[in-house]
C-alpha cells in the first residue's frame, strides 16, 4: 500500500571535476590579452576604470582633497624600463603608500618567503617585454572556497610623479602595486582596504585557516607556537592596538599598525634569549630598543651568528626580544596552510569540510543568545560534527580522557564591498554544544526547537566584527552541534563554515526532511446542510467557477475578524480551482469543493493557532512553524524561496497569502507523488531538479 506521505531525498549534483580558478566577473585573462595583441591596443578595464569610484567613496572619493591632482598612468609613463619583477620577489619590495592597508601589505611581505604560494597568487609569466605586453595583468585569490582570477589593467594612481599607494624599493618594479590594484578591485575600491587584519589577507592568499592570539593573556607556550608555525611555513603577523592610529611611539613602533613576523631564534650563551624578526610594511621606521639594528647587544654573539642575523639597513626589518614583543604588541595572527598547499610531507593531514550558508532576514538570521531575543536562536543554521576518533598523540599516550583537535573557522562574505553603501563587517561568532542523540533524530524544526533551549555550550566565541572568526578546541569524541550566528537578529550575510580535524569526522547540515504528510480531507460537519448551500451557490451545471469561488471566500473571511486579508483575487481563485479540479473542467464539483473546503478549514485552524499576537496576520517566524503544523516540512532553501513570495516588506503574511502558499505546496507535493513510481512514498532527485520542480509548480 502506498505511503500516505511523500518524502524527497536530495542527492548531490554531478561534479564537473576539480575546480579551476574562476574568472572574476567573467573576465578571462588569456582571451582578453589575445584580443589586445591582435588589435595592437593596450587593455583598459571597463569594470575597474580609472575613475574616482575605483579609488574610494570618502577619503578618496569624488571631491576629496586626497585625489586632487591625481592621475592614472601606466608604468612606462612613470619610469624607464619598468619590470614586473626585478630579480626575485622579496619582503623588502613592499612599501606602504597613502592607504591604511598595512594588514594587507604585511601579509604580502610574509607571502614572499614562500615562492610556491606566491606563484599561485602572482603568476610569474607576466612581464612588460614588448612582444607580449598588452597592458593587462592577472592575480589569483582564494574567495570563500574557490580560487578566482582577477584581471586588471596597469593604469596606476600617481600624484606628483609618484605612486599614491604601495610601491617597491626598486622604483621600476610593479608586481606589488598591480597586486594591490587587483585586491582593491576584488573588494570594490582602494579605500575599501582601509583597516583590517592580516589573517584576512593570509586566507585570501592561501585558502588556509587563520587563528588569533591575544598577547595580553599569558601563554607560556607562545614562543613554541610561533616557532612551530614558522617551521610549518604558516604565515604570521602581529599588530598594535588601534588607539592613536599609526601614531609613532618613542621606541620606533607604530600604533594601529601591522607587522610581519618572519623568523624566530634563540641566541646567547647559557639561558637562551628568545628573539623575533619583524618587518614594518612601510619599508622604514624600525624598533630602536634592545636588539635593534645598531644595538650593542649584537657584539656579545658569536661573530658568524651576528653576521647572519644582524641587519643594519633601514628596510623596516628588525629583531626584538620576546618579552618586549609581548609588552608592546596586542595581537598575533597565524594562518595555517591546508595540506594541498604544502610541498613536503605533512605532519598532520587535516580532514576538512566546508559549507556555504546564509543568515537570511526572517528565516535563518536568529542572532546570538545574548542578543536579548533568545527565542530566535533556534532559527540560525545548525551543523552536526561527529568526532569519531581521538588524535594520534592521545592514543600513543593511552590517555584516560582522549580528545580530538577541532578547528572551526567562520567567515562572512563580501562585506568590504558594502562599505561604500555604509555597511561593514557584522559581529559574528558561533557556539558548540554537546548534542544528545535524540536531537539528530528529530525531523522538523519545531521538534528541535524544543530540545535546543536547555542545551549548554561547551565552547563558544565572542561575536566580533571581523571577516574571520576561528577557534581551536580539544573535545572528547562524540556528536556536537555548531550554531553560527550574527551578534543581533535580522542581520543578513552569506558565510562559509569550515571544519578541520586531525582524524576523520562526519559533518552535515541539520536541515528539515523534505516531506509532506498528505493528510486525507477531514470530514465536514453538518454535511447535508453544506451540500444544500453548495447547490444554491453553484450554477446550473452544479459546479462553482472562479468568480463564484472568489465571492464565497471574500464573504466568508469578511465575517471573521481574526483573519486579515487583502481580498482573494481572481488569479488566486483560479490557481485554487486548477489544483482541486480533478475533473479538469475549470470548475469545482461538489466532491472537489468538499475537498477544498476541508483543507481551507484545516489551514485556517493552523493560521489562527500560530498567529500568536492575534493580529490577524502571521510573521515569517511563526510561518515557519505553521508549515510544520500544516504537514509541509521543507529545507531552509525551499522554505525561503516559497514563503518570500507571500510576505510583505514587514515580513508579515495575511490569510489570503497563507492560503495561496498552502495551495502551491499542495501542488508541489502532488507533482512529487507523480514521480513515485514504486509507491513507497520516497523519491530521489538532485538539488537543482528539486528547485526547478518546486519553483515552476
Amino acid at each position: 500500500m502506498a505511503s500516505p506521505g511523500i518524502t524527497v531525498r536530495l542527492i548531490g549534483d554531478p561534479s564537473a571535476g576539480p575546480p579551476q580558478a574562476a574568472p572574476h566577473w567573467g573576465q578571462r585573462y588569456q582571451e582578453l590579452k589575445r584580443q589586445c595583441l591582435q588589435r595592437r591596443s593596450l587593455f583598459t578595464d571597463p569594470l575597474f576604470d580609472a575613475v574616482p569610484s575605483s579609488l574610494g567613496y570618502w577619503q578618496f572619493g569624488r571631491g576629496s582633497e586626497n585625489i586632487q591632482g591625481l592621475e592614472w598612468k601606466r608604468p612606462q609613463e612613470i619610469c624607464r624600463s619598468p619590470k614586473f619583477v626585478e630579480e626575485e620577489m622579496s619582503r623588502t619590495d613592499v612599501k606602504q603608500g597613502q592607504l591604511g592597508n598595512c594588514w594587507f601589505l604585511a601579509a604580502a611581505a610574509s607571502l614572499t618567503l614562500y615562492p610556491r604560494l606566491m606563484q599561485r597568487v602572482v603568476p610569474r609569466e607576466q612581464s612588460f617585454a614588448r612582444e607580449g605586453y598588452a597592458g593587462i595583468f592577472h592575480f589569483q585569490f582564494w574567495q570563500y572556497g574557490q580560487w578566482v582570477d582577477v584581471v586588471v589593467d596597469d593604469r596606476l594612481p600617481v600624484k606628483n610623479g609618484e605612486l599614491v599607494f604601495v610601491r617597491s624599493c626598486q622604483s621600476n618594479e610593479f608586481w606589488m602595486p598591480l597586486l594591490e590594484k587587483a585586491y582593491a578591485k576584488l573588494n570594490g575600491s582602494y579605500e575599501a582596504m582601509n583597516g583590517g587584519y592580516m589573517n584576512e589577507a593570509f586566507v585570501d592568499f592561501t585558502g588556509g585557516v587563520g587563528e588569533s592570539y591575544q598577547l595580553k593573556m599569558p601563554n607560556p607556550e607562545l614562543f613554541k607556537v610561533i616557532r612551530v608555525a614558522l617551521r610549518k611555513r604558516s604565515l604570521m603577523g602581529a599588530h598594535i592596538k588601534k588607539e592613536d592610529m599609526e601614531g609613532l611611539m618613542p621606541e620606533g613602533l607604530v600604533k594601529g599598525h601591522a607587522y610581519s613576523i618572519t623568523a624566530a631564534r634563540k641566541v646567547g650563551p647559557g639561558k637562551k634569549l628568545k628573539l623575533l624578526r619583524l618587518r614594518n610594511p612601510w619599508g622604514k621606521v624600525e624598533w630602536n630598543g634592545r636588539w635593534s639594528d645598531h644595538s650593542s647587544l649584537w657584539a656579545g654573539l658569536d661573530p658568524q651568528l651576528q653576521k647572519s642575523l644582524q641587519v643594519r639597513k633601514e628596510d623596516g626589518e628588525f629583531w626584538m626580544q620576546m618579552d618586549e614583543f609581548l609588552r608592546y604588541f596586542d595581537g598575533l595572527e597565524i594562518c595555517s596552510l591546508t595540506p594541498d598547499l604544502l610541498e613536503e610531507e605533512k605532519e598532520v593531514a587535516w580532514n576538512v569540510h566546508s559549507f556555504q550558508g546564509r543568515w537570511s532576514i526572517g528565516y535563518t538570521a536568529g542572532g546570538c543568545r545574548s542578543s536579548g531575543l533568545r527565542d530566535n536562536f533556534w532559527m540560525n543554521p545548525q551543523y552536526n560534527v561527529r568526532l569519531l576518533e581521538a588524535d594520534e598523540s592521545n592514543l600513543r599516550k593511552q590517555r584516560l580522557d582522549p580528545s580530538c583537535t577541532l578547528l572551526v573557522s567562520l567567515m562572512q562574505k563580501d562585506r568590504r564591498q558594502g562599505r561604500k553603501r555604509g555597511k561593514d563587517f557584522l559581529p559574528i561568532g558561533f557556539e558548540i554544544l554537546k548534542m544528545p542523540k535524540e536531537y539528530l533524530e528529530q525531523k522538523t524544526m519545531s521538534q528541535r526547537r524544543a530540545l535546543l533551549q536547555p542545551l549548554h555550550a561547551v565552547c563558544w566565541t565572542s561575536h566580533i566584527p571581523m571577516r574571520d572568526v576561528t577557534g581551536r578546541y580539544r573535545l572528547p569524541p562524540g556528536d556536537y552541534l555548531i550554531i553560527p550566528s550574527t551578534g543581533y537578529p535580522m542581520e543578513e550575510s552569506d558565510f562559509i563554515l569550515r571544519i578541520f580535524t586531525e582524524k576523520a569526522h562526519k559533518f552535515l547540515e541539520i536541515n528539515d526532511e523534505i516531506r509532506a504528510d498528505m493528510r486525507p480531507p477531514q470530514r465536514i460537519p453538518n454535511e447535508e446542510e453544506f451540500e444544500q448551500t453548495f447547490l444554491k451557490l453553484a450554477g446550473l451545471d452544479k459546479q462553482i467557477d472562479t468568480a463564484k469561488l472568489q465571492d464565497i471566500l471574500n464573504k466568508v473571511t469578511a465575517k471573521q475578524s481574526q483573519l486579515k486579508t487583502n481580498g482573494f483575487g481572481l488569479e488566486l481563485c483560479q490557481k485554487i480551482i486548477q489544483h482541486f479540479d480533478h475533473s479538469k473542467t475549470g470548475k469545482l464539483t461538489l466532491p472537489e469543493f468538499k475537498h477544498l473546503w476541508s483543507k481551507i478549514k484545516e489551514w485556517e485552524a493552523v493560521f489562527i493557532e500560530y498567529d500568536v499576537d492575534l493580529t490577524g496576520t502571521m510573521n515569517i517566524h511563526e510561518m515557519q512553524l505553521a508549515l510544520d503544523a500544516a504537514g509541509f516540512h521543507l529545507n531552509h532553501q525551499l522554505r525561503e524561496v516559497i514563503t518570500s513570495k507571500y510576505r510583505d516588506c514587514y515580513l508579515m503574511i495575511n490569510f489570503d497569502s497563507f492560503l495561496s502558499c498552502m495551495v502551491q505546496l499542495e501542488a508541489i507535493f502532488r507533482q512529487c507523488r507523480a514521480y513515485d513510481k514504486t509507491g513507497d512514498g520516497m523519491i530521489t532527485m538532485t538539488q537543482k531538479e528539486w528547485l526547478e520542480l518546486a519553483t515552476l509548480t
